[in-house]
């Protein structure tokens, strides 16, 4: 595959990273936007563009949260080509100038502000009145595949037989290897459903066209497939994240309970009172036992008193 413009200057470049800082955009997206720009080979098809397919894997190479946030880096850039498709991204493939000549009828992200609007975690395009803009009509279309690929999974988890076949083996998966219990592999199945295959559904084109069947076909297919597993370990990372985080949140709120005094907390499920050990971790305190009277302080158990850990 050859290049279209095999030289940048350093002005050019300067000038460029000018614009997107002047957009917001973070220097760590700035270093992901200059790779797509430079040219990612591997994600692009024979006409030198990256389809909507690749969307996916090309937001988990340069390690955007999802392909929504490289949709919308894409378009906040101004720096890239964008053919227009009927799905939830409002675009079917977007190009570098350095790659493949620009387009007239290409939808350039040039015209959209310095900062995208704020609503619908799925809505990341510019509405706006002109008869010259085409996006409102993708955002209906967008917003029809988007609800498409939610009915399909709802009507998958209203079916005993298919969310015994699908659903099923995917809590059970999540639950053995991990060692988790039903609940948090139910959220990890959410968060697949939710944040990956409902966004990757609503994405193709081919998807408003297919049957139910045939939908449950390439479900079962993309779940097997390389993309499928990259899925998987996804939602599993998401859910153990998740976790740590509800866990250190609890702690913190557990640890923010003083009714006695500000050296030791107490639970407020259990009332057993606690302080904190740099050595043994939560100790425990007996119910009869006086307010703990300092930072340093020990409760000996022999003794039934407090002592000072200083020597």
């Amino acid at each position: 595959m050859k290049a279209h413009k095999t030289t940048l200057s350093v002005r050019e470049l300067q000038k460029t990273i000018g614009q997107w800082k002047s957009r917001k955009i973070t220097d760590s997206t700035i270093a992901k936007l200059l790779e797509l720009m430079l040219g990612m080979t591997a994600y692009m098809n024979e006409d030198a563009v990256y389809p909507v397919e690749n969307f996916y894997d090309i937001s988990k190479a340069l390690k955007f949260k999802n392909a929504r946030y490289l949709v919308e880096a894409v378009r906040l850039s101004g720096a890239f080509g964008i053919v227009p498709g009927d799905n939830v991204y409002g675009m079917s493939s977007f190009y570098s100038y350095l790659w493949k000549e620009k387009e007239k009828t290409d939808d350039s992200a040039e015209t959209l502000p310095a900062k995208l609007p704020q609503g619908d975690i799925y809505n990341i395009y510019t509405i706006q009145d002109n008869k010259n803009n085409t996006s409102s009509g993708r955002i209906s279309f967008a917003e029809k595949s988007l609800e498409a690929a939610r009915n399909f999974f709802h009507l998958i988890n209203k079916n005993p037989m298919d969310k015994m076949r699908i659903f099923t083996p995917l809590i059970d998966g999540f639950q053995q290897k991990e060692g988790l219990a039903r609940e948090d592999a139910c959220a990890n199945l959410v968060y697949l459903v939710n944040e990956l295959l409902v966004p990757y559904f609503a994405s193709q084109e081919r998807f408003m066209k297919s049957t139910h069947v045939g939908r449950l076909c390439w479900l079962s297919n993309l779940l097997k497939s390389a993309g499928g597993l990259r899925m998987l370990k996804d939602a599993t990372d998401a859910g153990r994240r998740q976790r740590v985080q509800n866990l250190a949140d609890m702690r913190g709120e557990q640890r923010n309970n003083h009714p006695l005094c500000e050296f030791e907390w107490t639970d407020k499920e259990s009332g057993l009172r606690f302080y904190d050990d740099p050595l043994e971790g939560m100790v425990n305190i007996p119910d009869n036992a006086p307010p703990r009277p300092g930072a340093g302080a020990e409760w000996n158990v022999l003794s039934g008193k407090w002592g000072s850990c200083e020597l």
